[in-house]
């Protein structure tokens, strides 16, 4: 063989090695997403913009994460310096979106780990709808619409943070 076809060898393999390290790396660190969804009522005069606006401030304010990561002791588990640094890193991972169909919200979690995502949306659900609870009472957000027969009819996905079997 001559040098060239070698030199070509080589450098397709170690283009190989490389791309594949990058995908494979890229597909160990990424994120992994719990999803909660829920139905609230119209009230007039108040945009769903602004709705998803208040939920997401209501979500990712100090009271809501604070509790969620004391009682899921994740300043340990993050190995994280204190509770605010935990904070600001659940802040980035929190989305808060509206869904065009039917006056839903959809919350999402992400995280490397698919558990930790759901076990963070489950006790946010147990935290929030208090908070959530006092800004309606305050008129700042619609309540909740409960599902209705023929909701509960329809084949839907299964709610990943359900609270039981």
């Amino acid at each position: 063989m001559s040098r060239r076809v070698i030199i070509a060898i080589v450098v397709v393999f170690a283009l190989g090695l490389s791309g594949g390290g990058i995908l494979g790396w890229m597909f160990l660190t990424r994120d992994r997403v719990a999803l909660l969804s829920y139905r609230v009522g119209n009230v007039e005069g108040m945009s769903m913009q602004a709705v998803v606006a208040t939920e997401e401030r209501l979500l990712e304010s100090q009271a809501v994460l604070a509790e969620v990561i004391a009682n899921l002791n994740l300043v340990q588990e993050w190995r994280m310096d204190s509770e605010e640094e935990a904070i600001a890193h659940m802040r980035e991972k929190l989305i808060v979106r509206e869904e065009r169909i039917g006056s839903r919200i959809r919350v999402l979690y992400r995280d490397r780990k698919q558990e930790r995502a759901f076990a963070v949306l489950k006790e946010i659900k147990k935290v929030f709808p208090p908070v959530r609870a006092a800004a309606v009472r305050r008129q700042e957000l619609p309540p909740i619409e409960a599902v209705s027969a023929d909701e509960e009819k329809m084949p839907s996905r299964p709610d990943p943070v359900s609270s039981g079997p």
